[in-house]
């Protein structure tokens, strides 16, 4: 059982967490200030200097907390589809309508500072990728254990790629997308799983 120190840091944390992504919804990565995040959540500038390191840590949290809550729903559409390739198409669709509608991802693209909150998705996007890929390719290990492990990975990767990228820079509408990308990943990912041979055998 936690106990009630490490119940309190984890509250504090969050609060500090929800001060910095309402700051930069509003105002944008040059919105963002760690005296009015601390004086939010009515704690000292250092608290949250010690909590984050600096002011891109302290986005980095935000963004890799956001991602958790962003993956559940993109989970959530995963396990609705018994086919890998519907759950495909779903979870894709599912992200980019997501995206499109997330305030913190619009102020990251557009509010003032865009070039270095942005490259949380870009250049320096490492942690949530790495984020983002953990969480999705366990989940597609446990509900298609059809599909071999390497295979699962590969087509992870190659999905969050395409995602991240109509997220930076928007294109066609999310179903459009989702049914390029399924189409693109389907001969493989029914060759890998069986599906095809599946497929024929109840035609």
């Amino acid at each position: 059982m936690n106990s009630f120190a490490d119940r309190t840091k984890r509250r504090l944390r969050d609060e500090l967490l929800d001060a910095a992504q309402e700051a930069v919804v509003t105002g944008g990565y040059d919105g963002l200030r760690m005296a009015e995040v601390a004086r939010r959540t009515g704690v000292s500038r250092q608290t949250v200097y010690n909590e984050f390191g600096d002011k891109w840590g302290l986005l980095e949290a935000v963004a890799a907390r956001e991602t958790e809550r962003f993956l559940l729903d993109v989970n959530t559409a995963l396990a609705e589809q018994s086919d890998p390739i519907d759950g495909l198409r779903a979870a894709v669709e599912r992200a980019l309508t997501l995206a499109g509608e997330n305030p913190l991802v619009k102020a990251a693209l557009s509010q003032p500072g865009s070039d270095q909150a942005s490259q949380l998705l870009t250049t320096r996007g490492q942690q949530v990728l790495e984020l983002a890929h953990l969480r999705l390719d366990a989940h597609v290990r446990e509900h298609w254990p059809e599909v071999p492990a390497e295979d699962a990975t590969s087509c992870v990767d190659v999905a969050l790629r395409v995602v991240i990228s109509h997220i930076v820079t928007p294109g066609p509408p999310p179903a459009a997308v989702a049914d390029q990308l399924a189409r693109v990943l389907s001969p493989f990912l029914a060759q890998k799983s069986g599906l095809a041979e599946s497929r024929r055998l109840h035609v």
